[in-house]
C-alpha cells in the first residue's frame, strides 16, 4: 500500500507541475494578452514569467496541500545560490578551457549582446522547471520511497532519456547526461535546496550558450555574443550536441559527481532504504552549508 501510495504522488506531483504549465500558457496567458492587447515581444516576456511564477506556486502548492509540510527546499538561500551559479561557470569552464587550449575550440568573432537577454530567459526558466521536476519531483520522492541511491540513478537516467530527443546524439550522450543529472542531483542532496541547485544548473547552460557552441543540441548560436568554431574530433569538441558530450566533460562529471556524494556522506545527507524503511529523513543542512 505504501509504494501505491507513493507512485500517486509522484503521478499528482508530475501532473501538478505540467499542468500548470499548460493552464497558464493555454489558458490565463491568452486572456492576459487580450485583456491588455500586448505586443508580441512584451506578450514573450509576461509569458515566460507568468510560467516561472505558476510552476513555482503549484510546486509549493502541491508540497503544502498535499505532503502537509511546509516546502523548505523552495526557501530563499541567497548566498548558497549566488555560490552555485559561480560554480556553474566553473564547473562547465573546466571543460571548455581545456577545449580552448587543445585547440578544438577557438574564438571567432564578437558579436554584441543584442540576442542575449531572450534566449538566458529561457535557459533560466528551463532550469528552473527541470530542477522542479527532476529534483524536487522525481528525486526526492523517489528517495523517500528507495533511498538517495537508487533516487540518485534512476532521475539521473530518466533526465538523461528526456533529452534523447535533442539533435546531435552520440554513441555515449545518455551517459553523459546522465552522468550530468548525477552532478545536480548531488547538489540538491548536499545543499536540500532547489534555487542552488537550479542555480548552477542555469550558469552552467548560459556559459555554454554564452560562448558561441551548441547546448544539449539546442543550437543559439546565432544569438550568442561569441563565434566560436570547433577543430578536431566530435569525441572531444561534443559535435552538435555541445561540449557536454565531450570526452573531457565525462571525466569532469565523474570527478565532480564523485566529490559530491564524498561531500553528501560526510554531511549525513543521504538516505538508506527509503524514508519510511530508515526511519529517519535527510538531514538538514547544517550551518557549515548555509
Amino acid at each position: 500500500m505504501f509504494y501505491f501510495r507513493q507512485a500517486l504522488k509522484l503521478c499528482a506531483a508530475a501532473a501538478c507541475v505540467a499542468g500548470s504549465v499548460a493552464a497558464y500558457r493555454f489558458l490565463l496567458h491568452p486572456a492576459i494578452e487580450a485583456a491588455l492587447s500586448l505586443d508580441a515581444e512584451t506578450s514573450s516576456i509576461v509569458r515566460r514569467t507568468g510560467i516561472f511564477v505558476s510552476v513555482v506556486l503549484a510546486y509549493a502548492a502541491f508540497v503544502r496541500f498535499y505532503e502537509r509540510r511546509p516546502p523548505r527546499e523552495l526557501a530563499p538561500r541567497w548566498v548558497w545560490t549566488l555560490v552555485a551559479a559561480a560554480a556553474g561557470v566553473a564547473s562547465i569552464g573546466v571543460t571548455l578551457l581545456a577545449l580552448y587550449a587543445t585547440g578544438h575550440y577557438r574564438v571567432v568573432e564578437f558579436r554584441g549582446f543584442a540576442g542575449v537577454a531572450d534566449v538566458l530567459s529561457q535557459i533560466a526558466i528551463a532550469a528552473v522547471i527541470e530542477e522542479l521536476a527532476f529534483r524536487g519531483v522525481l528525486f526526492r520522492i523517489v528517495e523517500e520511497t528507495f533511498g538517495s541511491a537508487a533516487a540518485l540513478v534512476g532521475s539521473a537516467v530518466v533526465f538523461a532519456v528526456a533529452h534523447l530527443a535533442n539533435s546531435g546524439l552520440q554513441g555515449f550522450t545518455l551517459v553523459t547526461i546522465t552522468l550530468v543529472g548525477v552532478m545536480w542531483a548531488g547538489i540538491f542532496i548536499v545543499w536540500r535546496n532547489l534555487w542552488v541547485a537550479a542555480a548552477h544548473h542555469c550558469s552552467w547552460n548560459a556559459t555554454i550558450f554564452l560562448i558561441g557552441v551548441p547546448l544539449s543540441g539546442e543550437d543559439w548560436r546565432a544569438q550568442a555574443p561569441l563565434a566560436t568554431s570547433t577543430h578536431g574530433s566530435v569525441l572531444w569538441t561534443g559535435g552538435t550536441f555541445g561540449p557536454e558530450d565531450s570526452l573531457i566533460n565525462i571525466a569532469v562529471m565523474i570527478v565532480l559527481g564523485g566529490g559530491l556524494l564524498w561531500l553528501a556522506r560526510r554531511r549525513g545527507r543521504l538516505v538508506r532504504g527509503g524514508v519510511v524503511a530508515s526511519g529517519r529523513r535527510p538531514a538538514a543542512p547544517g550551518p557549515q552549508s548555509r
